[in-house]
C-alpha cells in the first residue's frame, strides 16, 4: 500500500487538490444541514487544522495590541502621577492657606474684642540658645514697629519687641529669664509679676503668702508698666507651693501661647486711646508697679542669632 501511494502521489495529491475546490464550491451552495458524508469528512479532518491557525493568529493580534496598549498604559500613568503630584501639592498649599486664615482670623477677632490698632507678622526665626529666649518677625520699622511695643497672639501675651531693623525686629518673648510682666489672678485679683523660667515654664514672682493662688488660675496683663494691654492672657497656673517662711509664695505659670507652634503674631501699635509709650524701660522713664520690680528687667541682651 505504501509502495502504491509513493509511486501514485504525484496524482493523488494533484486528485486532491482539484477535488477540495470542486467540494467547497458544492458546500457552498447548500446550508449546512445538507452536508454530504465527504463534507463531514473534510470538515472533521480540517476543524482542528482551521482553530489552530485561528488561535496562532488570535493570540499574535492579541499579544501585539497589548503590547500597544501596555505602553499606552505605561504613558498614561506616567502622566496621571504628574498630575497627581500637581494635585496633592495644591491640596497641601490650600490646606496650608486654609490654616493660615483661620489663624489670621482668630488675630482679628481677638484684635477687634480688645479694641487693638496692630500690625500682623510672621515669626521668621527662633533663639536657639537657652540663655536668650527671643523671636524675629518680618516686620520692622518701614511698617511702623518699635522698640518696646507689645507682641501678642490670640492665645496671649508673646513678648515685647527689643529693637528694630528696617525690614524686622526682634522680640524677647516671655520665657526669657529677663523678661517682666504685670500679672493679675483672674479670680482672687492678686498680684505679680510673671517672669521666664524655662522653655515652656514662666515664674510669678513677688505674690504674698496670703494671696489666694491655686492651681488653674488664670493670669492676665495688668496695666502697670505702659506695654501690655489689660486683660490679656499670659497663662495658667501649674503649681504653687507656700514655704512656712517667708512673705512671698513660688508660684509656676504655663504660658498660654504655645512657642513651638507660633507662626503670626500681632504688633500692638495702639490699645484703645492709650498710645504705648516710646520706650517705657529707658532710663529717665519712671514706672510706678505694685509689687516691686527686680531690676534685672530693666536690662537688655542681645538679639537671636
Amino acid at each position: 500500500m505504501i509502495k502504491y501511494l509513493k509511486e501514485y502521489r504525484f496524482y493523488i495529491i494533484l486528485f486532491l487538490f482539484l477535488l477540495i475546490p470542486v467540494i467547497t464550491i458544492d458546500t457552498s451552495t447548500r446550508a449546512p444541514r445538507d452536508y454530504r458524508f465527504y463534507d463531514r469528512v473534510i470538515v472533521t479532518l480540517t476543524a482542528p487544522v482551521q482553530i489552530t491557525i485561528s488561535w496562532l493568529f488570535d493570540q499574535t493580534v492579541s499579544g501585539f495590541q497589548n503590547y500597544i496598549y501596555l505602553w499606552n498604559t505605561r504613558r498614561d500613568n506616567i502622566a496621571l502621577l504628574d498630575e497627581n503630584r500637581r494635585l496633592l501639592n495644591a491640596i497641601a498649599s490650600l490646606r496650608e492657606s486654609e490654616q493660615e486664615n483661620i489663624r489670621l482670623k482668630k488675630l482679628l477677632q481677638f484684635e477687634e474684642k480688645f479694641n487693638l490698632d496692630s500690625i500682623v507678622a510672621r515669626v521668621v526665626a527662633k533663639d536657639v540658645s537657652t540663655d536668650f529666649r527671643a523671636i524675629r518677625i518680618n516686620r520692622g520699622e518701614r511698617s511702623g514697629v518699635k522698640k518696646n511695643m507689645a507682641v501678642i497672639t490670640n492665645e496671649g501675651i508673646v513678648g515685647r519687641v527689643l529693637r528694630t531693623t528696617a525690614h524686622t525686629a526682634d522680640v524677647v518673648t516671655i520665657l526669657d529669664l529677663l523678661s517682666a510682666v504685670d500679672a493679675i489672678v483672674e479670680r482672687s485679683r492678686a498680684r505679680g509679676v510673671v517672669e521666664g523660667l524655662t522653655d515652656d515654664t514662666c515664674q510669678l514672682r513677688y505674690a504674698l503668702r496670703t494671696d489666694d493662688i491655686q492651681i488653674g488660675d488664670i493670669l492676665v496683663s495688668g496695666a502697670l508698666g505702659g506695654v501690655f494691654p489689660k486683660g490679656i492672657p499670659i497663662g495658667v497656673v501649674s503649681k504653687v507651693e507656700r514655704k512656712p517662711y517667708g512673705i512671698t509664695q513660688a508660684v509656676d505659670v504655663r504660658p498660654s501661647v504655645d512657642f513651638s507652634r507660633l507662626e503670626e503674631v500681632m504688633v500692638i501699635t495702639r490699645a484703645g486711646s492709650d498710645v504705648f509709650p516710646v520706650d517705657p524701660f529707658a532710663g529717665g522713664s519712671e514706672l510706678i508697679m505694685a509689687p516691686p520690680v527686680p531690676a534685672s528687667a530693666t536690662k537688655t541682651k542681645g538679639a537671636p542669632q
